[in-house]
């Protein structure tokens, strides 16, 4: 199948072009692509869409011309045709495999629980359940509060507030009153970010697994945050999102093999990295001086040096120095 995107999409919208009494013209179909999906489509991929259809690995559907001078029109020469109505290729069949042991792979994950069940729905259970994994996830279903995770979607889905008992590493347990928003799994961990009752004016993350016990309540009206989360994610590293933290550069040496896995695994969107030498990569990045990235910068300790800014060099060395007295 054509490697786009919306290649399903778009031949449905051919299908219902060359259903219709009208004549389509391939400008005409990529007009009728293109104010469907609101995007550009070139020529060539309406050409390899309508190849596609026309293959056994498609729908083997009924596509001709009809000249007129130098034009070309396309239709189906019969007239009850419809991909809609053909069953699915063996090719077809083999991508939705593939595509079911992807979801597969976050077994425990709200967004997928019956998913089975509705696969036998719409009668795709007899795909080959014996074949052999060919890719795994880094999904930790051990780690702690996974439990959360549907009533945690469910009320993000329906607006619910929460009453929610949290306790933290290092303070007593806590009763909130949470307006959840968003779900963010980082580092092998999931948080719910929101607004608590008291304290609106502000973002917090909770880490699932320090949620104690969880129940909707009826007694506050939900309040729903206008936020792009894409954007809250921009400046940082991880989930903790500083409110009055400025963004900065943060400038920092890597050596040896580690600046080869860090030339290839950006740390951050905004990492630039230039080799002073074939050992020694220069990297800068902008973003908010939050945990994670001290976190970061630590797990690489014996093969990077922070540079700037300065108080992150001095809390950088103040730690290397915490660790040292472990062992003396």
């Amino acid at each position: 199948m054509p490697n786009t995107k919306f290649s399903f999409v778009r031949c449905r919208i051919l299908d219902k072009c060359f259903r219709s009494p009208m004549l389509y013209q391939i400008q005409d179909l990529i007009d009728a692509c293109e104010k469907e999906l609101q995007m550009s489509i070139s020529r060539r991929t309406i050409y390899n869409d309508i190849d596609f259809m026309k293959s056994h690995d498609g729908w083997d559907a009924p596509i001709d011309t009809i000249k007129d001078g130098n034009r070309r029109y396309y239709h189906y020469t019969d007239a009850d045709f419809s991909i809609d109505k053909m069953p699915l290729s063996e090719a077809q069949l083999k991508q939705i495999q593939g595509a079911v042991d992807l979801l597969n792979s976050f077994e425990g994950l709200p967004q997928f629980v019956g998913l089975e069940d509705s696969l036998a729905k719409i009668g795709l259970t007899a795909m080959n359940t014996e074949a052999k994994p060919c890719f795994g996830l880094d999904h930790n279903n051990y780690v702690g509060g996974l439990e959360h995770l549907t009533p945690l979607f469910n009320a993000i889905q329906y607006n619910t507030v929460l009453k929610i008992k949290y306790e933290p590493f290092d303070a007593d347990a806590m009763d909130l009153v949470f307006h959840p928003q968003y779900l963010k799994q980082y580092n092998n961990r999931w948080y719910i970010l929101g607004v608590e009752q008291n304290h609106t004016d502000q973002i917090w993350n909770l880490a699932l697994d320090r949620i104690q016990s969880i129940e909707t309540t009826k007694d506050y009206p939900y309040i729903k945050l206008d936020e792009d989360w894409n954007e809250y994610f921009d400046d940082i590293i991880g989930v903790t999102n500083l409110d009055n933290a400025p963004v900065e550069t943060v400038h920092f040496h890597v050596h040896g093999k580690t600046a080869h896995y860090l030339y290839t695994k950006p740390l951050h969107g905004s990492q630039v990295a230039k080799w002073l030498d074939d050992k020694t990569l220069d990297i800068t990045l902008k973003v908010k001086i939050n945990y994670e990235l001290k976190r970061t910068l630590l797990s690489y300790a014996p093969n990077i040096t922070v540079l700037a800014p300065q108080s992150l060099v001095e809390e950088h060395k103040e730690s290397l120095q915490k660790a040292l007295e472990q062992y003396q």
